[in-house]
């Protein structure tokens, strides 16, 4: 054969390629969205979002170079999407209402196509408000055309938290500040426990820097499933080898995977392969994938256990029969010292996170099976991540996503962005519609990832090039602090809004407002406060109603406007009664160290005014609160209550005021 004819016939086999890639056949799938009660043995039973009648929907298998139509029917009463986490496609198909894709409307369908044009392990969910928490994800599987032969089975495990509470009543409980989570799960940090602990000191230090309560994860969970069930049991056979899909699609849950009698065998980490690399522990963030081979033992089933990062609860899923081998167990978290000596999570050296027994994420042991390198940096974008979780607002730069601007860039572009985390807690980002280098010193070896997690006071580094169009959302994929305003958007230059996305864009980038209260029934004094709170507005009323001590009843009340461009710090504006006078007041609010609260204003007839506010958690359930105020017009006074919390809603509460007395009664919250 001559060198012409071998040309010809490398043509014309690239010609038949070509064209069977341009006519690649559709693989159509339904998914049908609806509310349906779902029951989880041990879990209860709660009204759910559902994906073809199932929590979590279905798996999704398709092949390399496979052209996907994906019809999802909603069959629910409010609008709904689907995004396809970690998938490379054309930015109108990537599911983000009001930035993106229209919704799937209620009643409606709506009509997904793209390419597949890498293989991994993927999921997909809702991006609509918090309905993901409610039900909506699901596992996506993506080979290549010629499945690999070196495992004997390919299973998939979706780890996600489970709750019957309605996810809009909990970011709501979030925001008024309670503890009835970290009551619920046993973690609330108080006198008594410090003492126990030996950490009295490390209270107090933490409290004189102004630092929140360390809070591993907000929420509190009933249970943590296992592909749907709180434990899973699948088929191996003595000496199989098993890949296992491992994909965190929790809400606001962290876990740490552990398998028993071997270590874990990793070989892909967010879709792609990474060199193998046997880790004892390691910690998934939420939205991340892992990929393991597990080697069944000759007898007996392994449990692969899934505990979440704040002790709260475990899950596991069991390969294969007979005498079980348990994963380690591990240990509960110490919530008063964790806060120190955090440092860039990447440059841990792989021996510290291989031996320690509640790791980092294992960055640092990661290296891509091909070099990773990119054009030289262009440009390089600053981010720290910020947050008060008092008033539970999370935002980049101290500004919300309501409050940013987009991150504009150019095609072409190789982008270095810092992360810097300035807050307690861990923070999942994700980056729609791009791969991204973690830099974390493997040089050319760098992994690629769609989801980084950012440790509590660290810092990562992540690099990608701008190589699509159109805006792509970059967000903290704890889906409440997402909602709270910790998002930003990435907007490629010549993007214009399209004009079908504007009352959904509308909603994305809203500030949302929640409402909740307290009210202190004794039987010497009544008093209250009503909060209505966005991320930098809020408005608060106060009153007060006092018999005792004094001839007849005496009423205070005040109306104010708060700005809060800071957790340490605010301004307010209103109007106060008091003496059947009625003016207004402005002034300023301020976080002390030991976290005392303290306001002073001044009103329009010169009257001066100044409060402290501290408060002190004694045990679990015990809390000692009180006020000292001056005023130039009334002078001294002061107040203090002890609660004993009964529930979320309620405490008993014995109180005193110096101008009222003493009483008993309870504190209603609302």
């Amino acid at each position: 054969m001559n060198l012409h004819s071998s040309r010809q016939q490398l043509l014309v086999l690239l010609a038949l390629l070509l064209a069977g890639l341009c006519h690649a056949e559709v693989v159509e799938v339904t998914l049908v969205v609806e509310r349906q009660l779902v029951h989880i043995a041990g879990g209860g039973t709660a009204p759910m979002m559902t994906i073809n009648g199932q929590v979590p929907g279905p798996t999704l298998r398709w092949r390399l170079g496979d052209q996907i139509r994906i019809n999802v029917h909603n069959r629910m009463t409010v609008p709904s999407s689907i995004h396809w986490h970690g998938i490379l496609l054309p930015n109108l198909q990537d599911g983000v209402p009001g930035l993106t894709t229209p919704q799937v409307p209620a009643g409606g369908v709506y009509s997904y196509e793209f390419p597949i044009r890498h293989v991994g392990t993927y999921w997909y969910h809702s991006h609509t408000g918090l309905q993901e928490q409610a039900g909506l994800y699901g596992a996506i599987v993506i080979e290549p055309a010629v499945p690999p032969a070196d495992y004997d089975r390919d299973y998939v495990l979706v780890l996600s938290d489970w709750t019957t509470e309605d996810p809009d009543e909990i970011f709501r409980l979030l925001k008024s500040g309670t503890e009835s989570f970290a009551r619920q799960k046993d973690t609330t940090q108080n006198v008594w426990d410090a003492l126990r602990q030996g950490a009295l000191g490390a209270m107090l230090q933490r409290a004189l820097m102004r630092m929140p309560p360390m809070d591993i994860s907000d929420v509190a969970y009933g249970a943590f499933l296992a592909n749907g069930k709180l434990q899973d049991q699948l088929e191996a056979a003595p000496g199989e080898r098993i890949r296992v899909r491992i994909i965190n699609a929790a809400a606001s849950t962290y876990f740490y995977l552990d398998l028993a009698d071997q270590p874990l065998h990793v070989i892909a980490a967010d879709g792609v392969d990474v060199q193998p690399v046997n880790m004892e522990r390691l910690l998934i963030a939420i939205a991340e994938t892992y990929d393991l081979i597990v080697t069944i033992p000759p007898e007996g089933a392994l449990e692969l256990a899934a505990t979440a990062q704040d002790g709260s609860g475990r899950t596991s899923l069991w390969l294969g029969t007979g005498p079980q081998h348990h994963a380690p167990r591990v240990p509960a978290p110490d919530l008063y010292r964790m806060h120190a000596g955090h440092r860039m999570a990447t440059e841990m050296p792989a021996s510290a996170h291989h031996h320690t027994p509640r790791p980092m994420p294992p960055y640092a042991q990661l290296r891509a099976r091909e070099a990773t390198t990119l054009p030289d940096i262009t440009r390089e974008i600053n981010l720290r991540l910020t947050g008060d979780m008092e008033r539970y607002v999370w935002s980049f730069n101290d500004r919300t996503l309501a409050a940013a601007e987009l991150i504009r860039v150019n095609k072409g572009e190789t982008l270095r962005v810092n992360l810097e985390n300035a807050t307690m807690m861990h923070h999942p980002l994700h980056l729609h519609g791009h791969f991204f280098r973690v830099v974390n010193g493997a040089g050319d070896r760098a992994p690629l990832k769609h989801t980084v997690d950012v440790p509590p006071l660290s810092t990562q580094t992540i690099e990608f090039l701008a190589d699509a169009e159109g805006d792509w959302f970059f967000h903290c994929h704890i889906l409440y602090h997402l909602k709270a305003g910790m998002a930003r958007a990435f907007s490629y230059s010549g993007t214009e809004p399209n004009p079908e996305l504007q009352q959904a864009r509308k909603e994305l980038f809203s500030d949302p407002w929640s409402v909740w209260g307290r009210a202190q029934l004794l039987s010497a004094f009544i008093q209250g406060t009503v909060h209505a709170s966005s991320a930098r507005h809020g408005l608060l009323l106060q009153w007060l109603t006092g018999w005792q001590r004094v001839p007849g009843t005496e009423h205070e009340g005040t109306a104010l406007h708060r700005y809060r461009p800071s957790r340490f710090y605010g301004s307010i504006i209103g109007i106060n009664y008091q003496e059947e006078k009625l003016n207004g007041v402005f002034g300023g609010e301020w976080v002390l160290p030991l976290n005392i609260w303290s306001r002073v204003w001044v009103d329009t007839e010169g009257e001066f005014r100044a409060e402290l506010e501290p408060e002190l958690p004694l045990t679990a359930n015990i809390e000692l609160s009180g006020a000292v105020e001056y005023d130039t017009a009334e002078r001294w006074e002061g107040r203090a209550a002890l609660h004993y919390t009964l529930n979320r809603t309620a405490a008993l509460t014995l109180g005193w005021h110096s101008e009222y007395g003493t009483g008993a009664g309870v504190t209603l919250r609302y």
